[in-house]
């Protein structure tokens, strides 16, 4: 594994800590054993034991902020790898998500063939038998029919149908979006 992956970096922040703590300790324990006759003074040896009380507490807000860098660092490793898998998930929802437009703009145009060919159909036949077969139909499905047909031919089967069925389907006729035909 190598030194540079998030993971790693905490791990080899530790041990370095580590070492730099284990070798000032060292130094600390050398300096905190001085000889009785090493001082001149009361003052020089209160400020002996004052400056290594000053080293100690370095090492350990060190060691604190060593420590801290090291937690925050796996932190970090895991926010990226969780924003990672959502950049990832997205991807694969937008592609799910233009797979399905791509089959629904498919669908629609099997589905508007199919009323394409019953118009054909309907204009073909007697329009008073066309009317009592359209009569029969869900009124949108007879309105996308009716709106597939030439104008005339629709006319002469609206005419066909009751009052009723003729006002809504020409309202239903009226909300239905414009072909590009």
């Amino acid at each position: 594994m190598s030194s540079d992956t998030p993971t790693a970096r905490p791990l080899v922040l530790a041990v370095l800590l580590h070492i730099a703590i284990g070798s000032r300790t060292l130094i600390g324990s050398e300096l905190e054993q001085p000889s009785s006759n090493e001082f001149s003074s009361v003052e020089e040896r209160r400020l002996h034991v004052r400056i290594i009380e000053d080293q100690n507490s370095l090492i350990d807000e060190k060691k604190a902020l060593v420590l801290e860098e090291a937690r925050l660092e796996k932190l970090r490793a895991e926010i990226d790898a969780k924003l990672a898998e959502i950049d990832r998930k997205l991807a694969e929802m937008e592609a799910q998500r233009k797979a399905l437009e791509a089959l629904s703009e498919k669908e629609q145009g099997v589905d508007q063939e199919r009323i394409d060919n019953l118009a054909k159909i309907y204009e073909n036949m007697d329009p008073l038998l066309a009317a009592e077969a359209i009569s029969d139909l869900d009124l949108e499905v007879a309105a996308a029919i009716l709106a597939s047909m030439k104008p005339r031919s629709a006319a002469k089967i609206l005419d066909g149908l009751s009052r009723e069925q003729a006002a809504e389907i020409s309202k239903l006729f009226l909300t239905m979006p414009a072909t590009s035909e």
